[in-house]
């Protein structure tokens, strides 16, 4: 399913300014719910959700549905708030997706910079009494491989460690 495109004005960033309905709207992706429900989750009063719930419906975030000759309202996300939420794990798609590019790069460059030296490939393969003791291995003049694989593993260890943390700051709240 194709997420929806979100175009975040000014009114909906001074109503997301807060955490408490950044709060509501996550909890509300999970399905809809009571401001009594709400209040229970986010252990806030009732009378602060609703306050929240009707600043976040004049912007477009959730909806209202009352069923007649029913007691309970209950609050919904709209598409623009299902956006605002759903981007967030978009993200975090997209940087666990480039730590492990740069984690295969970075193999790819240490496999690179280890032929260089006969770890691997085709020098290893030549026996050792032909190679001679007295032969001294040639060093390259430049450790291009080296560093960037040091640079691709620094980059993908960072990038899924900002992962982790913000998939469970984003699963787990606060």
């Amino acid at each position: 399913m194709e997420e929806p495109v979100t175009i975040v004005d000014r009114d909906v960033l001074k109503v997301l300014s807060v955490e408490t309905r950044m709060d509501i709207l996550k909890e509300l992706s999970q399905g809809s719910r009571t401001p009594s429900d709400l209040s229970k989750r986010l252990g806030k009063s009732g009378a602060t959700i609703v306050e929240h719930l009707d600043n976040m419906a004049k912007v477009g975030l959730v909806k209202k549905i009352e069923q007649p000759g029913k007691k309970w309202v209950f609050y919904t996300l709209t598409e623009r708030g299902y956006g605002i939420v759903s981007s967030k794990s978009r993200r975090l798609v997209i940087i666990l997706a480039t730590s492990l590019l740069s984690l295969a790069g970075g193999f790819v460059s240490l496999m690179k910079y280890s032929s260089q030296f006969g770890y691997f490939g085709e020098k290893m393969a030549a026996p050792v009494a032909e190679r001679g003791f007295t032969q001294v291995a040639q060093v390259p003049q430049s450790h291009v491989f080296l560093y960037l694989s040091i640079a691709l593993f620094t980059i993908s260890l960072a990038g899924m460690g900002i992962y982790f943390v913000k998939n469970m700051r984003y699963n787990y709240g606060r």
